[in-house]
């Protein structure tokens, strides 16, 4: 009996069309963005840090793309959720589509490119992101003004050495232990760079949390700039927190 190879070559090649087909995005105007967003669908900006800070669309989630970006949006993104991207190119929204898909992630109704004028002139409603350095907070402290500083590195991160006072709510952690930061407060979130507090501060936003912002020193930057972190020993017992206005004598 002879086998047929032609019939299995045939079914791969079916699959790899029907495949590309199925990640070939439509890029969406600014009113089915408006339009889709009211239904429902989330806007996941994939921008940079920078970029997603200087502007964004209301209530859109950021993970940026150069970075653990499918694992993130696994981890933190219901996979029935209807997906509209935010990038930079065509080619940056079909490589997030790629991998979002890897995932399992099978409802991105498109993609739009960052475009603060057009959005504008639609009526989008944007927002942009504070972005501050220790130094910054440092000079708020010696004003008296209170800000809260929000960890959301890992718990075995935090305990290596945080800035004084702050509190340690992981990234993982964030949708169960949000109702712990004080909505009351100027906050600051803080990873090791940008790339987790910017996400953390992005879903905090789309909680209602107003005053929210990020800093982007890295842990080497604030022992460069002379900031002594505290670290603590976990001994069972209730832990030890410095004030903030500590950080201003440092």
């Amino acid at each position: 009996m002879l086998i047929d190879l032609c019939d299995p070559l045939r079914i791969s090649i079916q699959r790899v069309f029907h495949l590309s087909a199925f990640l070939q995005l439509q890029q969406l105007t600014a009113a089915q963005l408006g339009k889709e967003q009211r239904r429902g669908a989330l806007v996941l900006d994939t921008r940079a840090t920078d970029q997603f800070a200087s502007f964004h669309i209301a209530g859109a989630m950021q993970i940026g793309l150069m970075g653990s970006f499918a694992s993130w949006a696994a981890v933190l993104i219901e996979p029935t959720q209807k997906l509209i991207l935010v990038t930079e190119s065509a080619n940056l929204a079909q490589e997030a589509h790629s991998r979002l898909a890897r995932v399992g992630f099978e409802n991105v109704l498109g993609y739009a490119l960052a475009d603060e004028k057009q959005w504008r002139q639609n009526g989008i409603e944007l927002a942009h992101l504070p972005v501050q350095r220790v130094e910054d907070v440092r000079r708020a402290a010696q004003r008296g003004r209170s800000v809260q500083l929000i960890d959301v590195r890992s718990w075995a991160e935090w305990l290596k050495g945080h800035l004084p006072g702050a509190n340690s709510v992981p990234l993982l952690e964030l949708n169960s232990k949000a109702a712990s930061i004080d909505r009351s407060k100027p906050t600051f979130l803080y990873c090791d760079g940008g790339y987790r507090s910017t996400i953390a501060a992005s879903m905090l936003r789309r909680g209602n949390f107003g005053d929210i912002g990020i800093l982007i020193d890295s842990v080497q930057g604030w022992q460069t700039d002379g900031v002594l972190l505290e670290k603590l020993e976990v001994d069972g017992s209730d832990h030890f927190s410095v004030s903030l206005r500590e950080l201003s004598d440092r």
